[in-house]
């Protein structure tokens, strides 16, 4: 279980950074997005997709 709870945002800030990436966005705003707050990031992204 606490293996799960590792990678999870792990992938979900992937995720994040790869649709972000196709969408066009800098990598600095990746990053930043992607790193503090990876579940919120990926929630918006496939909102917006």
């Amino acid at each position: 279980m606490r293996k799960l709870f590792f990678w999870i945002p792990i992938i979900a800030g992937t995720a994040a950074a790869l649709l972000m990436l196709r969408r066009g966005e800098s990598l600095g705003t990746i990053a930043k997005k992607a790193t503090t707050n990876p579940m919120g990031t990926l929630l918006s992204e496939l909102k917006s997709a």
